[in-house]
């Protein structure tokens, strides 16, 4: 139960890094260029549209896995003045996780012909909060917290 409050922890605090203005920014021009972008190519009306598309919301999964990471390594710093170096595992695992979800990116957006603003809108709006558990995963795995 004490893995599960921590991961309900680490994913609230991963929502509340758009509080940061460059995400933020970001997260707001996203947003608003993924709005532009359904009205001017309407990519569910279009026949380009195909059911796998949808496995584009699996992209989220990236988030959890990078919580899970930032759980299962997290570095056990009792004193902050010794320094503590992280988990080798942990830390290649996240690399591995954060890489994946850049390549993730652009493979969708490279599938999705057609409608590609639309899906780099979509994405880049998703990746802005993945990023948000990232830092807070790479913070728990280096123990170097905020």
């Amino acid at each position: 139960m004490e893995h599960f409050s921590t991961a309900l922890r680490f994913s609230e605090w991963a929502i509340e890094m758009l509080i940061l203005p460059p995400l933020w920014v970001a997260f707001i021009l996203f947003a608003v260029s993924l709005g532009w972008a359904a009205i001017k190519q309407r990519p569910f009306k279009m026949r380009l549209w195909k059911p796998y598309h949808w496995l584009v919301i699996s992209h989220g999964l990236f988030f959890a896995a990078a919580i899970l990471i930032g759980v299962f390594g997290a570095n056990p710093i009792t004193n902050p003045t010794i320094p503590h170096h992280p988990t080798p595992a942990a830390e290649h695992f996240l690399d591995l996780v954060t890489y994946g979800s850049v390549a993730s990116c652009g493979f969708w957006i490279w599938q999705m012909k057609g409608f590609r603003w639309f899906a780099a809108s979509l994405l880049l709006l998703v990746e802005v909060i993945t990023w948000g558990a990232f830092i807070v995963a790479g913070m728990s795995v280096s123990g170097d917290w905020l």
